[in-house]
């Protein structure tokens, strides 16, 4: 060790000693730095790094080495062989790729250890390879043991400073650890392979005149390792901007709707999340958040086409981010569904000022190359000045302010309101209470009677679903029916209507039909004629007992799916009836598309047909249709006799209503169904 330190000390100009150790680990940083990013790059950008992170590592190690030489000041004359100093360089770059190559494609457990041992080993190389371009007056000998620390210094300082260089997220620690750690192993392997030196003059040996001198040695490795490092640090910087600017591209992508170029939800969750945190700091701040929603948007894109809607959407948006003012944001959350955010106001006035700025841009027409049309809004208002100061919370209550605005004809803009909130905590406590109805046994099953209207003889029933609360007593139809469509807890209740009334039917002693009506939302369901299928098999109804009663509404939204799953049915032989005719968009093309076994006329147009000429024209018309159609109609909704008697003067096929009682019991229904004593025969 004494050896290495007088070198040291004694045999070297401080100030070159200096200026070695400046250009090793400026080469070192910007190596380890270019190293890091090699195994997360792949295809020609890897080969690009990892031909630029040799070539700078090894002119590094080779400019260190040679500037170390001109610091050192052995007292007697002394040159560099051209072609041997030429060798070294390559030395250095070929063992800092193979190095490099390692860390880049290595697949074993610990491959940048082994490519820190190898740039240790390619270190070694280079400083023994460069001492034999050193010329001196006799010859150079070098203790073995010194020479064997110093490989083994470069071998152990690089596999550590490798280690830490290639960990993901380098961070300013790693860097400078690996940084050092690398420095070390050039550094104590050149002075520690200069302390194994022994110098053997003899006055017989003379340094050649073609050597390099000191000075050119000098220039050579200050304008060849300026530019290196400068051809580094260029492409590092310039790496970095295209980094740094692909990944603000990518957070602009991932912040904003690339239809409209408007901020997206996430965005504005991540808005949000800040503004509560402005706002609980702030006890005098305040904020708005308005949700906006198109009105007849749907309507655009079923008659133009999708890609007009697009074309709307972009024009709405263009003309919302117009309107913005300071301390106002607007977002698209998603579909037809913007959220504004306002700050900075003190009355709620400015805040519907806003809303209404913001409707009367979306309300004007949006002319296209050959179409103009016409979108509404309703606009839901929520702000931190009575309803909350939790931005999140604002947002939930301005959504439900807004279906409030979209319910209410002539309102395009609602401001939030307690009795709202209580309407919607009622709305999610009615969902619950739904969920466990069916397990519960909390359902039950009324029927109406049909009847033939040339003898008034029962036919068959309707069954009508009721809902026996626990708490609230009956439920109405009108109330819970929307909300299970609503939720899809119709699929699951309907099923369980249908099972019930097949198995109530297959037990009655008369061969009477029973008719269950199917939600939309049972009928897109993949396994819905299986389900029939089975429950008729189980019950052991026969299936021409059964008559399955959907809406036109049902229809239109998927016409060819429920094509199909009526074909399947009929050939089954279940029978399906139009519900509410007269009611929906299409009714003359769904009669003559679709195979209906009967037409139930709407109860709006029956009663008081005998003294209305318009419902009598619409009755007559469609009884005239079913005629032709080989159709047979029932009339809903018959409750007095002069309704009766217009319909038998019509030939109508059959009625119901409250004309022949209103809906029975399960204890009722099976007076008429199962004999006077009421008993019920079930099939085995």
């Amino acid at each position: 060790m004494s050896r290495i330190v007088d070198c040291l000390t004694q045999q070297h100009s401080y100030g070159l000693v200096a200026v070695a150790a400046l250009v090793c680990v400026t080469g070192i940083i910007l190596t380890v730095r270019l190293i890091n990013r090699l195994p997360g790059v792949k295809g020609r950008r890897r080969l690009v790094q990892l031909g630029l992170s040799s070539m700078i590592a090894g002119s590094t190690i080779w400019s260190t080495h040679f500037i170390a030489m001109l610091a050192y000041e052995p007292g007697f004359e002394h040159g560099f062989e051209p072609l041997v100093t030429a060798l070294s360089l390559l030395v250095a770059v070929t063992g800092a790729l193979a190095s490099n190559a390692v860390l880049a494609y290595g697949t074993g457990r610990h491959p940048a250890v082994l490519a820190g041992a190898m740039f240790g080993v390619a270190v070694s190389v280079m400083h023994y390879t460069g001492m034999q371009a050193y010329l001196i007056p006799g010859q150079l000998e070098w203790e073995p043991g010194y020479r064997a620390l110093s490989i083994g210094i470069a071998a152990g300082f690089g596999a550590w400073g490798y280690a830490f260089a290639a960990r993901r997220g380098l961070g300013l620690r790693n860097w400078a650890v690996a940084s050092a750690l690398l420095t070390a192993a050039i550094c104590g392997m050149h002075f520690t392979g200069m302390g194994a030196i022994n110098a053997r003059l003899s006055p017989l040996v003379e340094v050649p005149e073609q050597a390099i001198s000191d000075t050119a040695m000098g220039l050579l490795n200050l304008g060849m390792m300026g530019l290196i490092l400068l051809t580094g640090f260029a492409s590092a910087i310039i790496e970095t901007n295209v980094e740094s600017e692909a990944r603000d591209q990518l957070a602009h992508a991932a912040l904003h709707d690339p239809l409209t170029g408007m901020p997206n939800r996430m965005w504005l969750t991540q808005y949000l999340t800040a503004l509560e945190q402005r706002l609980q700091h702030d006890e005098t701040g305040h904020a708005a958040i308005l949700t906006i929603d198109l009105n007849l948007f749907k309507e655009v894109n079923d008659l133009h086409g999708h890609a007009a809607g697009d074309k709307v959407l972009q024009a709405v948006a263009q003309r919302l981010m117009r309107q913005q003012g300071p301390d106002e944001h607007i977002a698209r959350a998603g579909g037809d569904e913007f959220v504004a955010v306002k700050q900075e106001f003190r009355r709620i006035e400015q805040v519907l000022a806003f809303a209404e700025r913001l409707h009367a841009a979306i309300v004007e027409p949006i002319d296209m190359e050959d179409l103009s049309v016409r979108v509404g809004a309703a606009i839901g208002v929520a702000t931190s000045l009575k309803e909350s100061r939790d931005p999140l919370e604002l947002l939930h209550k301005s959504d439900l302010a807004m279906y409030r605005a979209k319910s209410d004809p002539g309102g395009a803009i609602c401001q939030f309101s307690e009795e709202m909130d209580r309407q919607s905590r009622e709305r999610l406590q009615l969902v619950h209470d739904l969920r466990q109805a069916c397990a519960a046994g909390q359902f039950e099953l009324a029927y109406q009677l049909q009847n033939d209207l040339s003898t008034l003889e029962p036919v068959g029933f309707e069954v009508l679903l009721r809902w026996n609360h626990p708490e609230r007593g009956r439920v109405r139809p009108d109330d819970f029916i929307p909300v299970a469509e609503e939720t899809g807890l119709i699929r699951e209740i309907g099923h369980w209507v249908l099972r019930a009334a097949c198995k109530e039917a297959a037990g009655w002693d008369q061969p009477f039909h029973v008719a269950v009506n199917v939600a939309p939302q049972q009928l897109v369901q993949p396994s819905f004629v299986e389900d029939v299928m089975d429950i008729l098999l189980e019950t052991g109804l026969a299936p021409d007992r059964l008559e399955l009663e959907i809406t036109e509404s049902s229809i239109i939204d998927d016409q060819a799916h429920t094509l199909k799953v009526m074909h399947q049915l009929k050939a089954y032989g279940v029978r399906i009836a139009m519900d509410d005719f007269g009611t929906g968009y299409s009714s003359l093309a769904t009669l003559q598309t679709f195979p209906f076994d009967k037409i139930k006329i709407d109860q709006s147009f029956v009663r008081g047909v005998h003294r209305n000429a318009q419902s009598a024209a619409i009755v007559r018309s469609t009884l005239l249709l079913g005629s032709a159609l080989d159709i047979p109609v029932l009339a809903e909704g018959v409750e007095e006799l002069d309704e009766l008697n217009f319909l038998q003067a019509e030939k109508c096929a059959s009625v119901q209503g409250f004309y022949f009682g209103t809906p029975m019991t399960q204890e009722e229904m099976r007076r008429i169904a199962c004999g006077p004593g009421g008993g019920i025969k079930r099939s085995a």
